[in-house]
């Protein structure tokens, strides 16, 4: 009996930690920490209702009021880090990084492009989704072969790599491939560092 005790003690004091990491619960909310902000819930929301989804501008104070607060220093994304993440990378691309919020705007633009497609074509290495000040989304085909999907599925993809890219210095760099059978690559990445 008192072993058991021992134990759950000491699991409940190993997991207390964990659970205080990022505000959640409604008492953290109403205490005034801003609630968890997440890129590709933004994406989700853009394309299921555009008109009432946040603008550009909205999705960055949350999210600059969220990454400013004392408590999200560590910032947890369940989206990133699902399944999914295993086939994101970050920062692969010396110099490469572009300005988060030009980067906000293409991912903006491509989720409101509905069900257009977003095409890469055969025995090309790269195609140019989108671009906003000094940022870029491009697509790649690892194969070289083409391959198409819906513009909402770079974007989601550019979702995903905000949350799991966004650095300090308020620049992003990184790559997922889209959430369909495609396998495209998308990269946000600074203007014109893309594959030459």
């Amino acid at each position: 009996m008192v072993n058991f005790l021992t134990l759950s003690f000491a699991a409940v004091a190993c997991l207390t930690p964990i659970a205080g990491a990022v505000p959640t619960t409604a008492r953290d909310v109403a205490a005034g920490a801003p609630e968890p902000f997440s890129f590709a819930k933004w994406v989700d929301e853009i394309i299921a209702n555009p008109e009432k989804a946040a603008t550009p501008q909205q999705a960055l104070d949350a999210y600059y009021a969220y990454v400013n607060s004392s408590t999200s220093s560590d910032h947890v994304f369940p989206e990133t880090a699902s399944k999914m993440r295993k086939r994101l990378t970050c920062n692969q691309l010396y110099g490469g990084e572009a300005p988060i919020p030009d980067a906000v705007e293409c991912i903006n633009y491509l989720a409101r492009l509905n069900t257009k497609k977003c095409e890469v074509y055969k025995g090309s290495d790269h195609v140019s989704f989108w671009t906003h000040g000094n940022a870029e989304m491009i697509g790649i085909r690892p194969d070289y072969n083409s391959a198409s999907t819906i513009c909402n599925n770079v974007a989601r993809a550019g979702g995903k790599v905000m949350d799991a890219c966004s650095r300090a210095d308020n620049t992003v760099q990184g790559q997922d491939t889209t959430p369909d059978n495609a396998s495209i690559a998308v990269h946000i990445i600074k203007k014109g560092r893309g594959p030459k």
